[in-house]
């Protein structure tokens, strides 16, 4: 099926076309747009308006609103329309590399018919609503992104700030868990979007793998959708997310490259 342009788009630019939930902001300047957030991970940066001659004044920008955030991790995304600029970026000393939370491709894909196959029996999918749910998923991300020890003590000692936000009524995002014999061992986000719900943050520990636990996070982020009346999937897929996506029946649109710029620890070892 023919993937509607408004939601390739979102698969592309999920960053800047999502609403920004609580505690998020956009901000757009003359040459990149940029996501400055509060979670443990690295701040995001895409490529707008920009030109072969605007990269070091793109880059510092970049690296000012990020410092300004009280932050000096960021990653620049550059998808397909922006090729030339990766290059670029790695002769000015980033990294197209992991990093805990992004991986050095994204795989851009879009769902627009129910996922094929069949959730299993075993699998219970619940929407987050408590304190100790958000605190179980945001541990099962942790652990499934290997964020590192320093993030994972702000993450944990910023647990409840961050639970108050995503409580809040009119949070565009959404957390899953999924449990099998009454044991959370996956979960996962929906943020929502006027061309459909974006899927983030698909996580399932080591031991649950192989079981239909992403499966059924996605089926449930698939029903959410449908009751939405936007009845769509994207998806930035990493290396083990893309094949399963694939078997789920997302249609791939395009790779964007992930450039890592830790520009904390370039100033440090400077």
């Amino acid at each position: 099926m023919e993937i509607p342009e408004s939601v390739r788009s979102q698969a592309l630019n999920p960053f800047r076309e999502l609403p920004a939930p609580p505690g998020f902001r956009k901000v757009q300047r003359d040459h990149l747009f940029a996501l400055l957030h509060p979670m443990p991970v690295a701040q995001i940066v895409a490529p707008r308006n920009l030109g072969a001659d605007d990269v070091d004044s793109a880059i510092e920008d970049a690296r000012l609103l990020v410092r300004g955030h009280d932050r000096t991790l960021l990653i620049w995304l550059v998808g397909p329309d922006y090729r030339w600029l990766g290059p670029q970026l790695e002769k000015r000393g980033l990294v197209n590399e992991d990093t805990p939370g992004f991986e050095s491709v994204e795989n851009a894909m879009a769902l627009i018919e129910p996922p094929a196959g069949t959730p299993a029996d075993d699998v219970e999918v619940t929407e987050v609503r408590t304190f100790e749910e958000y605190a179980a998923s945001e541990r099962v991300t942790a652990e499934v992104f290997e964020l590192t020890p320093a993030m994972r003590d702000k993450m944990e000692a910023e647990l409840r700030e961050r639970y108050e936000e995503y409580a809040t009524p009119d949070n565009p995002l959404r957390k899953l868990n999924a449990l099998i014999d009454g044991r959370i061992v996956g979960t996962a986000a929906a943020g929502f979007g006027l061309a459909g719900i974006n899927l983030f943050g698909g996580s399932v520990l080591a031991g649950a793998r192989g079981r239909g636990v992403y499966r059924a996070l996605t089926s449930a982020r698939w029903k959410l959708a449908v009751e939405r009346g936007t009845p769509a999937l994207t998806i930035q897929a990493g290396r083990m997310s893309r094949p399963i996506a694939e078997r789920l029946g997302f249609q791939f649109i395009a790779a964007m490259n992930v450039y890592v710029d830790d520009f904390g620890a370039l100033s440090s070892d400077a």
